[in-house]
């Protein structure tokens, strides 16, 4: 038997399930056209480990970013993927997205950088006074949706699909191939990042670091900061706190700064708290003052212990087709009306800006352990 259409092509890897489950609870989709002889688009969902770096969940090809197909791949994500709760997902809210999102099939809800609630409040009343009717349309979606203050730090400070953008820039060339390859493709490259990064956070563990870099680093800005503020404790079990932030070397301020800080509740009046799972420098300073050791309010995903869980199940070499099983299911071939013509074959050029350039002054650091003095080639921890 041979089928005329392939609908759809769909490919999670078993390793990326179990390594998502220590990941932040955050799927990012996105949509790509195809650029090779037919017609096409590479939709992906992409998540974020401890450490920042992009992180696999699954891709899928389809005739088109359609409600079917996307409804099609939004259950498959709740099925295979998605076990834990809360999830959050991030779209660039396009029409089939949000049409397949609010569908009875999926049953999945959707969850502006101002991180403070207050001023979110205020911004709005001021532009709805303004702009009376292109608030009225931003008074349909919920503040939670949106709203980077009131999503109670679901996004983990993420407000863009940058991730799902970043991993079609990188598939910029497979999009051109045949099916097979694409998808072999996609396989190779996920496999190499689990070895690589696998292997980066256990010799930064066995270089006895408890975070990666990025993170030790902004937790080393907010500790420097943190001496400029004054605690007062509210009650016994040391959950309340008010925060006075006083003058520094760099800002002048004649009356300090109030805010309150709930640890129990995960809260800081800042809003930087709650909504990135890392500790701002008032709960730093409540931490100090309370002798509250930091690994308490830093949340676990961070950690290393947590980014090499993520990368643990390894993946394994495809056999040889020898070994492969006798197959006796439908043959499947290309269908003529989805062929593009050549003179219309999309651009795949990208503009480059700042982003892509480099600073050459950055002190250079091993890439296996992050320490500096050496680098991978001679790193005492690798393996």
């Amino acid at each position: 038997m041979t089928t005329q259409i392939l609908d759809v092509v769909l490919h999670i890897f078993n390793s990326c399930i179990e390594g998502f489950k220590y990941c932040k609870p955050i799927i990012q989709v996105d949509g790509t056209f195809l650029t090779g002889k037919y017609h096409g688009t590479l939709l992906t969902a992409i998540g974020q480990d401890g450490n920042r770096n992009i992180f696999p969940l699954a891709f899928a090809i389809v005739e088109g970013e359609t409600k079917e197909a996307l409804i099609w791949f939004f259950q498959l994500l709740r099925e295979h993927l998605c076990h834990q709760q809360n999830i959050c997902i991030i779209t660039d809210r396009g029409k089939g997205i949000l049409s397949a999102l609010r569908s009875d099939e999926v049953g999945w809800e959707q969850d502006a950088y101002e991180v403070k609630q207050p001023t979110v409040t205020t911004k709005l009343a001021a532009l709805r006074n303004q702009y009376p009717q292109q608030v009225q349309w931003i008074d349909k979606i919920p503040l939670q949706k949106w709203s980077q203050a009131f999503d109670g730090g679901r996004r983990y400070g993420h407000m863009t699909t940058n991730l799902a953008e970043c991993t079609n820039s990188i598939l910029k060339g497979a999009r051109s191939l045949p099916i097979c390859a694409l998808i072999r493709t996609t396989f190779e490259r996920t496999q190499s990042w689990f070895v690589e990064r696998g292997l980066k956070a256990n010799s930064m563990l066995q270089a006895r670091h408890q975070y990666p870099e990025q993170i030790a680093d902004i937790i080393r800005k907010n500790q420097q900061q943190s001496a400029y503020c004054h605690v007062h404790r509210y009650n016994r079990e040391n959950s309340e706190f008010d925060v006075q932030e006083i003058s520094t070397p760099h800002h002048y301020r004649p009356v300090p700064l109030s805010y309150k800080v709930n640890l129990n509740e995960w809260w800081c009046d800042c809003g930087h708290f709650q909504a990135t799972r890392l500790p701002c420098h008032h709960v730093i300073a409540v931490c100090a003052f309370s002798h509250i050791p930091l690994t308490q309010v830093i949340d676990p995903v961070y950690s290393l212990n947590n980014i090499f869980k993520a990368y643990e199940v390894q993946f394994h070499p495809i056999q040889n087709e020898d070994y492969w099983s006798l197959y006796t299911g439908p043959n499947f071939k290309p269908d003529p009306k989805m062929r593009r013509k050549a003179s219309r074959r999309p651009s795949t050029n990208r503009l480059h800006n700042e982003m892509d350039q480099s600073n050459p002054d950055k002190p250079k650091k091993c890439s296996y352990c992050r320490n500096e003095g050496h680098h991978r080639g001679n790193c005492p921890f690798r393996q």
